[in-house]
């Protein structure tokens, strides 16, 4: 492909648009990202982010951002075990981070190279021809390009009008997700706390923005409830479902809650979670979609990690040629591990699912402490 005559229009500056832009554009590829929104304020919340999708970052020249986690702690009730998490020779471990930190980062190479991005571009439709695209906005703005790629989440259009007639809507998952950022000093490996009362998740995140001028922790956990009440809930109801839940927590969580609950420079994020099924079709003849917009699962903490690699993998199609056959090998690659992530993540967050009895807890415990000993204490993520 050839700079200033193909060029890639990117539907979506999220983490995966811009992953995909950056990418492209050290490849020599011009791009354009269009985006709906017309600014990234409000709430942001921690997320774990994989070696492999570090390693991504660090080719994009995004560096030094939330803190590093190379173990895993997995608690049942008063019994633990510990997972050494493996890494390639010379990689950089996995880290968890705010969504806010890596937007911050990828933004800042988006304009140290000078990647053009359209606010407030709400699409409405695609014409796709022999020649390429073109993109109209509900205002009547329109763009044309070479190719078209969807990486506008989980409520993807471009995944829409790439499937008329699948499934490909979205759909709620069942539950509200939830986190608190809270300032601490003390450095927490990722640690998992399998609770009778539903499942916490604790670790290290950094800084939560440039501005910063503390270390933060962040907790995390969700509640099942109807879409509903997950769109309704506030702050306040929030706090006072987890106090009832966390009279169940041991007595180590429940310090940390009274400490969330006390300081004021807590951050509580909470939003309805969404899921879908994988769409049939993730490319045409001149569009392609990747992350939420591809594969539309809750994964579990795996988003980040996944739409950066369908990035990347996306990137070298372009390099590398496109052909009907990459394009098909491209989807088969990709789509079987959202689908495994995805599914594994509905299946583990159902809430009949959920440890219920203090029987259920030990048993689970010996299994994950018979998978210790198989495997030496190590453990891929």
């Amino acid at each position: 492909m050839t700079n200033n005559k193909e060029q890639v229009i990117i539907i979506g500056a999220g983490i995966a648009g811009l992953s995909l832009a950056i990418q492209l554009t050290n490849k020599n590829i011009s791009c354009v990202v269009l985006e709906a929104r017309d600014n990234f304020g409000g709430a942001t919340t921690g997320v774990r982010i994989s070696a492999k999708g570090v390693k991504i970052l660090e080719k994009m020249s995004v560096y030094n951002i939330g803190e590093s986690t190379e173990e895993l702690l997995m608690y049942f009730g008063e019994d633990k075990v510990k997972f050494d998490i493996e890494n390639k020779p010379g990689e950089s471990p996995a880290i968890i981070v705010t969504r806010l930190a890596v937007f911050e980062k990828l933004r800042e190479r988006i304009n140290e190279l000078k990647i053009p991005v359209i606010y407030d571009f709400k699409l409405n439709n695609v014409i796709e021809s022999a020649k390429g695209v073109e993109v109209i906005s509900s205002d009547g703005q329109k763009i044309s390009g070479n190719y078209l790629v969807g990486a506008d989440g989980v409520g993807s259009k471009v995944r829409r009008i790439l499937n008329p007639e699948g499934n490909s809507e979205k759909r709620y998952a069942g539950y509200l997700g939830l986190g608190f950022i809270y300032p601490s000093d003390e450095k927490i490996e990722m640690s998992l706390f399998n609770s009778i009362n539903g499942n916490i998740g604790l670790g290290s995140i950094g800084k939560i923005s440039s501005n910063d001028t503390h270390k933060n922790n962040f907790l995390w956990t969700h509640i099942h409830m109807t879409e509903a009440e997950a769109s309704a809930i506030t702050d306040k109801e929030v706090y006072e479902q987890i106090s009832e839940k966390a009279k169940s927590w041991s007595p180590y969580l429940q310090e940390i809650f009274q400490e969330i609950k006390t300081n004021p420079q807590t951050v509580l994020y909470h939003q309805p979670v969404y899921n879908g099924s994988v769409p049939d079709k993730w490319y045409s003849d001149k569009m392609f979609l990747i992350g939420d917009a591809a594969h539309p699962y809750g994964p579990g903490g795996q988003g980040i990690s996944m739409a950066l690699m369908d990035a990347e993998a996306l990137c070298d199609l372009f390099i590398t040629g496109i052909t009907e056959e990459m394009k098909a090998n491209f989807q088969t690659t990709r789509a079987t591990i959202a689908k495994e992530k995805g599914e594994s993540a509905e299946e583990r967050n159902k809430p009949e699912n959920q440890i219920a009895a203090k029987s259920a807890l030990h048993a689970r415990y010996k299994f994950m402490k018979d998978y210790h000993l198989s495997t030496g204490g190590k453990i891929e993520l």
